[in-house]
This record gives structure tokens, sequence and C-alpha cells, in this order.
């Protein structure tokens, strides 16, 4: 029979933005499907809300007040520097607001500036009020600047022997560091610039780097210097007794050296003795560390490998000479070798056994016992790391730790910064995310410190989308620099757009203007259950024309059609006849396939595979019923026609605005819970959401495609 393929329409993602996902099914074969209405994608993909991009604020619209009458003369007030004014009296302007003197009154002292240094900054500033001058020194606090290391150059590794001026030349060499800063130009309007310098240790095991700008040094990083020496040859042969089955069997081994140079052996030039029992070869051993990377020479940039003399090794076929190999489950690279002895039976306790103690390794997952025999002696199992990396918080301004935090996980994944210390905020958000690494223990992740956060007033204005009237009463109000601020639509008006559910509070005294639209037109919708024709509930309103609710179905009974599930307001279409039926999936009916997971398989009621159909990626099907067949949990999608649970998973449709919360980055995952490495939402941004779920265990919102947020990182408004 010809297989017939389902199309389902989705909604579409772009860059930067945030979707509606259209719920539209198909019909499946010629059976009754639950849903069978087919129809356009829905003009529902909304542009994200993200104030903040293209937006400036001054610190004068935040700073704390100093009254003049507490001001000492001859004291130190510490201020952001004022970067790119053209004019003096444009400079002072903003100075003067930035040192935030006021009166009895709050209104700002009159200052004069003097005393400039070099970059134009005034270093001396007079306040004169009811007769008395008071005279203070300006301190501007500069970010200090911070080096990069590009192209995972922080550690550098070098083959023993390499002449140590060559060794000193690349150590140092600042191709692929930079120093990074955040200050702008001056106030002549003189560009910034940046240099590094370099200097390496006296035991030539590390190099410190010096980054300065214009206005000030930098915080100092290093970079290690690893030099490899020859394995000792003799230490392999140690290990495995002198005898082996097979020559062969010493290919792919992992050699230590004393000084902790780790090598990944083979064989090479085999020439066995003609009775069988002794053979001569070469090994060549290549640098790795302790993922099992190959390591690179710093200079010819070719790995680093060593070439024994010739070797020699007793051949004994009669005797099982077991040979275990562990690889890293995340690179799938070797990083430890054993031939135990005098055993060839070994329980999953023996082979943790062989383990070292200080490898920091564990078997990943659960093995049986094995066997070793003459035709079968090596057996290879999946290991992961266990990784401590103590991040330290290093502020900018000053240079000082002001935090650490732990973190806990496997060698090569990901995880997610938790404590961040309050009042400050990443210098480079992408830092949200660190991948672990025994490699390095403790990392420095930098920080600033954030803006004051004095309550700050605003004012919402309404207008009518369509005439452009302004309609109801303004909406006044205070808030904190940097917060989303949710607004309600005057009575009678519905919100135009999800852009004006609200805005980023920027500054004080802040404008703002919103669109609506009249919600006066009617609706009327009559539940009526499909099997009998009665109408079973109802449910009338007013709304905005074209706008869309989203509806939930009569105690008892679920939706015959996904696509009703969200429901157009259309004043030519004042009423409506919804279908539903009878089901004891009172809540959560709705499933959708993973986006990116291919098309879902459909099954019998036997769980039988249904060859003739399938569903399309990521669609969406009303389910009535759940069963288990053979422990396998299954749902219901049409006659006869089921999907496997594990291929699905359900959620509640929403029309409605998340915003993240916290003082950082919030965290992406996908569908299946995973952590998205390369994604995450800023701070108190509000993003349009389609969907809730509960995704192992945590209730999420749905901001993309294949995006989701954890409800406790947002706010529904």
């Amino acid at each position: 029979m010809k297989k017939i393929k389902m199309i389902a329409l989705t909604g579409i993602l772009l860059s930067s933005t945030i979707l509606g996902a259209n719920t539209t099914v198909a019909q499946a074969s010629s059976n009754k499907a639950l849903s069978v209405d087919k129809s356009e994608i829905a003009n529902n993909v909304i542009q994200v809300i993200n104030e903040l991009l293209n937006s400036s604020s001054t610190a004068s619209n935040v700073n704390s007040q100093t009254k003049f009458s507490d001001l000492e003369d001859g004291q130190t007030m510490n201020v952001a520097p004022i970067f790119g004014q053209k004019t003096d009296t444009q400079f002072d302007n903003v100075l003067q607001g930035e040192l935030n003197v006021v009166d009895g009154n709050e209104q700002l002292v009159s200052m004069v500036t003097s005393d400039k240094d070099s970059n134009g900054f005034p270093k001396t500033v007079k306040y004169t009020l009811d007769g008395v001058t008071k005279t203070i020194t300006v301190n501007y606090n500069f970010a200090r600047p911070i080096v990069s290391f590009t192209n995972n150059s922080q550690v550098m590794n070098f083959k023993d022997g390499t002449e140590k001026a060559a060794v000193e030349k690349a150590a140092t060499d600042t191709a692929n560091v930079k120093a990074i800063s955040s200050n702008g130009a001056n106030a002549k309007g003189e560009t910034n610039s940046t240099s590094i310098s370099a200097e390496i240790s006296s035991d030539g095991k590390s190099v410190t780097f010096t980054p300065k700008d214009n206005y000030i040094s930098g915080i100092t990083a290093e970079r290690t210097v690893n030099t490899y020496t020859e394995p000792n040859w003799t230490k392999i042969n140690n290990s495995v007794d002198g005898t082996v089955n097979d020559p062969n069997d010493l290919n792919d081994t992992v050699l230590t050296n004393n000084n902790g140079n780790m090598y990944l052996l083979n064989t090479t030039n085999i020439k066995k003795a003609d009775d069988g029992k002794t053979a001569i070869f070469n090994y060549k051993a290549t640098a790795i560390d302790a993922a099992g990377n190959t390591v690179t020479d710093a200079i010819s940039g070719e790995p680093i490998t060593y070439t024994s003399g010739e070797q020699t090794i007793n051949i004994d076929s009669s005797t099982v000479h077991p040979v275990i190999t562990f690889k890293d489950k995340n690179s799938e690279n070797v990083v430890y070798t054993a031939f135990p002895k005098d055993k060839t039976t070994f329980t999953t306790e023996d082979i943790e056994g062989l383990l070292p103690e200080k490898s920091g390794y564990a078997l990943s997952g659960n093995y049986g016992d094995f066997t070793a025999t003459a035709e079968n002696n090596k057996q290879t199992y999946d290991v992961t790391k266990s990784v401590d990396t103590t991040v330290n918080y290093i502020d900018i301004t000053t240079g000082n730790n002001v935090g650490s935090e732990k973190l806990q996980g496997n060698e090569g994944t990901p995880a997610v910064l938790t404590n961040v210390p309050e009042n400050y905020k990443l210098v480079n958000q992408s830092d949200i995310l660190q991948n672990l690494s025994s490699l390095t223990p403790s990392k420095d992740v930098y920080v600033k410190p954030k803006a004051d956060s004095n309550s700050l007033n605003y004012t919402v204005t309404f207008r009518d989308k369509t005439t452009g009237k302004v309609v109801g009463t303004e909406s006044q109000g205070t808030g904190n620099f940097g917060s989303y601020v949710g607004v309600t639509a005057p009575d009678g008006y519905a919100l135009a757009s999800v852009i004006d559910h609200g805005f980023i509070l920027l500054k004080n005294d802040q404008k703002v203007t919103k669109y609506v639209v009249v919600a006066d037109t009617p609706y009327n919708i009559s539940y009526v259950d499909q099997d009998t024709g009665e109408e079973v509930s109802a449910q009338a309103g007013k709304g905005a024309n074209e706008s869309k609710i989203v509806l939930k179905a009569p105690t008892g009974y679920a939706f015959v059609n996904a696509d009703d599930i969200n429901y157009t307001i259309d004043k030519d279409t004042p009423t409506a006849t919804i279908y539903v039926q009878k089901s004891d999936q009172t809540v959560d009916n709705i499933v959708s396939g993973y986006p990116h997971n291919g098309n879902i398989k459909i099954y019998d009621g036997n769980g039988k595979l249904n060859d003739d159909v399938v569903l399309s990626e990521g669609s969406s099907w009303i389910i009535d019923k759940t069963i288990t067949i053979n422990g396998a949990e299954y749902y219901r999608v049409a006659t006869n026609q089921y999907v496997k649970a594990s291929d699905v998973y359900k959620y509640t449709p929403l029309q409605t605005v998340a915003v993240t919360n916290g003082t950082n980055v919030t965290p992406v995952y996908n569908s299946k819970g995973q952590l998205i490495i390369d994604r995450a939402l800023d701070v108190n941004t509000p993003w349009y959401t389609d969907r809730s779920a509960t995704i192992r265990g945590k209730k999420m919102y749905r901001v993309a495609t294949d995006e989701w947020i954890k409800a406790s990182d947002s706010t529904l408004r």
C-alpha cells in the first residue's frame, strides 16, 4: 500500500523572533481522525520584545542624590566615566547629573569644573549654594581591561628539547591574546585603545599577561606552559608483565609518565620470531590531555609524538592476558588502559577497581560480568570524569574577588552559573554557561556593578491604533531601572499587539505610548457534543476584532479539532460552533511531536506499526485515550491509531508574555529538557509564549520553535 505522508502546518521561527505556532493537523488515511481540519498558517509570528536594544541611558537618571548640606568640603566622589562628549557644556551637564548634588528642594546645585586631566576629564568640581562653596575631587570608576584568550591559547604545549628561546617567544606571543576594555572614547572624543604585555615566569611554566587601555592598567591573566617529555618506554612492559596474547593488544593503550604526561601508544614495525614466542617492534606515542584529546605543539601545530627504539615482548597464546580499555563517554577517546593479572573474569566492582584512584573517572552505565578468553581478551568501558570547578567572580572596576561558586559535573559537559554576587552582573553574558574541564579547576569570570536601582517615574499614554487618538486615562507609576513594566488596556479596549503589553523602564519620567484597539466585538461560542449533536456548554463575551483567545473545553470533554483551542474573534461571524467529545483527558489533552525528530509513527491498539500513515514532524494532535502496551504508554489520536508517549510531549496552549527573572541571563532548553549551550535570554526581557509544558518534571514556557525557559526563571504577564 502506498504510504501517505501527513503534512501539518506549523509556526515559523525567525532570528531574534518568537512564534505563536499554529496547531493545524491533517486527516490520517481514510480513518476518522480526531482532528481533520486543514487551514493556512496563522499570521502569528511576533517580533521579540527587547526594547533594551538601541536604547541608551545616563547615570543621571538613576544615581542616588547627595544633599549639598551633607557634602563635605574636600571630599572625593566616585562616578562612572562619561565617554565621548564633544563639548565642555555637554560633558558638564552629564557630570552634574552623575554627581547629583541637590539643594533642599531636590534641585541640582550649579557647579564649575576645572583641572582637567590629559583625557579631558575634570578632576575638580566646585559647588556654590547660598554663598557657601565646597570643592570636591572627582574619581572616575574606569572599568579595568581584561584578557581574552582565543583559539584555546590559554594553555600552550611544547615538545621537550625545543630551544628555550623559541619556547619563550611562542609562549609570550600575543597573537591569540587580546586586551578587552569597555571604556569608551575620552572627553575629547578620542578613541580608546588597548595594549597587552607578557612576562614569562622564572621556571618557564607560566606567562603573565597585563592588559592596559588609555586610562588604566587591567586585570592580569596567566597562560600555562606544558612541556611533554619522552615516555618511559619500559613502563608499559612492566604494566603488562612483559607478556601479551598478541603485540596488537598494545595498540590504543595509554601510558602516563612519572611527570604526569599522558600518551596514546600504538605499535609499529612488528616482527615476530619464527617460534612465535617473542616480537620486536616500535612504539609510537602521541601526547593526549586528561580527556584523551590529542595535544599539539604550539610552534609546529603538529601532534606531539615520540617513537621508541626497538622493544621486545613475549607472546603467549596459551594463557589469557586481559586488556581493559576505558573511554571517556563524552570525547569517546581512550583515557586509561589496564592489564590485570591473575584474573580472567571480572565483575563491575572488579572493573571499577582497575581505575586509578586519582583519575577522577567512574564507570558510566551498568555492565555485566566479563570473562576474557584467548579469542576475546579485550573489553572497552565508557567512563565519565567528575569535575569540580571553582569560579571566581572578579569586579572589573576594582580587580577584586567579590565572590565564588563551585560547579560540579562531568568532564566536557556544560554547567550554569547560579550564584552571581548580588548587585553585580556578568560582563560577558555568554559566561553564564561554563564548559567543565579538569584542565581548568578554577576560572575567573568578570562581573561589574549594577546601576543604582532607585525608583523611576513613568507615564503611559494609550492611543487607538485605528484613529490615532488618545483614549482612556494615563497610567502612571514607579519602578526600578531596567525592569519590565506590564500595562493594562483601558476599559473597552484591548492591547493592539504583544509588543504593547509592556516596556523596559530605562530613565526617570519615561514617557511611553501604547496602542490599543476597540474591544466591542461580541462572540458567542456553542460547545456541541459531536456524538449526540447536543449543546453541552456555551461561552459569550466581547473582545477586539481579529484577536485570539485560548478556549477551554467543558469539564469532562475534549476538543475534537486542535485548531479550535485558539479562537479568533470575527465581527462578521459572531457565533461559532465548537465540537467536543467526552473524554477522560480532562487536562493536557493536546500533544506535539518533537521538532527535528522526524515524522511521528502510528501504531494500532495492539502496538503494531502502521506502515500506511505517519504524522508530520512537530505536528499537534488532540488525544482522547491513554493505553499501555507491553509496558509502554500510547496516546490515541484517531480510530485505532496511537502514538508512543515517548515520541510526543503534552502541552497547554497559551497566548501571553513571559518575562525573564533573576539577575543574569536565563538558560534556554529544547523540548526534551536539554540545555542549549549557545543560547540564553537577557534578564528582564519579555518573550511571547504560546505553550506551557512539564518537561523532565519542570514547568516550562515555549518562546521559539524548540526553545523553552523554566517557569521558575520567568513571570507571566
